[in-house]
């Protein structure tokens, strides 16, 4: 099954239109013909089925024969992680992340942050592909912070868990009871070298649990796909 994306801009008087990439995936790549069926979303929890009316150059116009519209799923997860030197591994956490359910993702540079600049118009294209591959209908943002501590201060979370490699036993064990009753969760990774002591104490003080991914280290990446699947 193929999905497509129409923002609600693009959905009016009972037809979704697809315009750039879409279009161009829809008509040149998966060959869509007029009278051919269609699903969309829009990114806001809006799904779409309908029938292929014109396809021109630019644009493939869809009749709208039946809509669902649903609330995103709760918990509300938010990944945080430190920005990865290596682009590719950086756009795969981002991309594996929104698969697994994350809801927004939030970029920080912490203390041991390399890379400087971050392609955000790859990470939003990013998204988008996420959500369309794991059959998703809403829109995970993406954000990117200058600091851990505005990252912190800009989040309200109910839950606030930190993945740390010096963490084990009883006391690193998450609580998926109380994870289960939270509303909205964060989850922190750090980059490349971890998270400084300062950071790991700032933290903490703001209430964050540090937990464990295991007796192995792991990479940034990795750590961010092994912590969205223990809520799957």
């Amino acid at each position: 099954m193929n999905i497509f994306y129409a923002p609600p801009s693009q959905i009016n008087n009972g037809f979704a239109e697809l315009l750039d990439q879409e279009a161009i995936h829809a008509s040149k790549v998966m060959r869509a013909q007029e009278g051919d069926k269609l699903t969309i979303v829009d990114g806001e929890g809006g799904r779409y089925h309908g029938v292929v009316r014109r396809i021109t150059k630019k644009s493939v116009q869809v009749e709208i024969e039946d809509e669902q519209h649903r609330s995103r799923p709760k918990p509300h997860f938010i990944l945080a992680m430190g920005i990865i030197k290596k682009r590719d591994r950086l756009e795969f956490a981002v991309e594996k992340a929104i698969e697994l359910g994350a809801a927004q993702i939030c970029l920080f540079r912490s203390e041991h942050t390399i890379k400087e600049n971050v392609r955000m118009d790859r990470l939003e294209s990013l998204a988008i592909s996420a959500m369309k591959q794991s059959l998703q209908a809403h829109l995970s943002t993406v954000e990117i912070y200058h600091s851990l501590e505005m990252m912190l201060d800009s989040i309200r979370a109910d839950k606030i868990l930190v993945a740390h490699e010096k963490v084990g036993g009883d006391k690193g064990n998450i609580d998926y009871e109380s994870v289960s009753n939270a509303e909205k969760i964060l989850l922190l990774v750090g980059p490349e070298g971890g998270f400084s002591e300062t950071e790991i104490r700032d933290l903490t003080d703001k209430g964050g649990q540090l937990v464990s991914l295991g007796p192995n280290r792991l990479r940034a990446e990795t750590a961010a796909v092994a912590f969205m699947s223990q809520f799957l």
